[in-house]
């Protein structure tokens, strides 16, 4: 039976995975397990990939899924931090999924060839920061809210323009989304629910931020 990794792959990865450019190279940072690349090569989506890890074990866990999958001669390995030992020779997306904002931004300051390829970026804590940075980077972007169970993920497809953008507080906290999705405006309802109750606990502890809050979660129920 043919080994199939299809069916491993998370709602969140695999939305990742319908991002990268076809017939592409692709670049998986952080790869852990390395599901996601050997998806992608498996399936045809793309001719090579590069798979990096700073830690030996999640590596060696995915040279072997890889060496499973029958694409392992596809796949080029590293252990380094980010991309720091990947040359960005035909690469044309790099995958930073799973891990905190600022830990992203980190990867990409260090990588002096992140304008020349496509960012699929998957972050897990400190939205906001990433999306500023990459505003003040001139980058411009699309956003997915992606929900699994009770959690909602964001992938963020950005590309370099050179225009530098400010974001007012609303696109900083809930993205640059399609407000008519579905599962944009679950996700912005439950982040309004969230600044709604922030708001009331700082006025409460007679904080003045206690009004931007309020302004914030009066914005997004405006667009809901």
């Amino acid at each position: 039976m043919k080994w199939r990794i299809r069916t491993m792959l998370t709602k969140r990865l695999a939305a990742c995975a319908a991002q990268v450019t076809p017939a592409g190279v692709v670049c998986d940072v952080g790869t852990d397990h390395a599901y996601l690349p050997a998806e992608l090569l498996q399936s045809g989506r793309c001719t090579r990939a590069v798979a990096t890890d700073i830690h030996a074990g999640p590596l060696e866990a995915a040279r072997r899924t890889l060496t499973e999958a029958g694409v392992l001669e596809q796949a080029e390995l590293f252990l380094c931090d980010g991309l720091e030992q990947v040359q960005p020779a035909g690469i044309t997306d790099v995958v930073i999924a799973g891990m905190g904002g600022e830990t992203i931004v980190h990867i990409l300051e260090n990588c002096p060839w992140r304008r020349q390829v496509h960012l699929i970026l998957q972050p897990m804590t400190k939205i906001p920061d990433l999306r500023l940075w990459l505003a003040q980077q001139g980058f411009g972007w699309s956003e997915q809210v992606v929900q699994e169970g009770k959690k909602f993920y964001v992938i963020l497809s950005a590309r370099h323009t050179g225009t530098v953008r400010t974001l007012s507080p609303l696109e900083q906290e809930i993205g640059c989304v399609d407000w008519q999705s579905e599962s944009v405006r679950r996700y912005a309802g439950w982040k309004q629910q969230r600044f709604q109750k922030l708001a009331q606990q700082l006025e409460q502890a007679g904080r003045a931020e206690a009004a931007d809050w309020a302004a914030l979660a009066q914005a997004i129920q405006e667009k809901l």
